[in-house]
């Protein structure tokens, strides 16, 4: 089996919410995604805990993890929305030649 073939090893993530521990594991090229996307995420928890006093701990991880389903539909609209335009460019670009060549 070429080393190209080879399946991606998974390696352990810690994740650490409140008084629970979860140990994941992972594919090991999307380590760093974990590794950063949980960095960030307890951040914006501390943010929301630190406003006003007002979100305990639940609350704090309930109103992160909706704003980080949030942000993935807005990349993922965003992203149709570039597509669709490299698309629209394509079928443009196509015409155009096509129009070069016949003439």
């Amino acid at each position: 089996m070429s080393k190209s073939k080879l399946p991606n090893p998974d390696v352990s993530v810690f994740i650490k919410l409140l008084d629970r521990g979860f140990k994941l594991s992972v594919p090991a090229d999307q380590e760093k995604f974990y590794r950063d996307g949980y960095e960030v995420f307890l951040q914006r928890v501390q943010q929301h805990k630190l406003r006003g006093k007002v979100y305990g701990d639940i609350e704090a991880i309930a109103l992160t993890s909706i704003e980080c389903l949030v942000a993935l539909q807005r990349n993922q609209e965003q992203m149709n929305n570039v597509i669709m335009a490299f698309k629209n460019r394509v079928e443009k670009l196509d015409e155009t030649v096509s129009g070069a060549i016949e003439s």
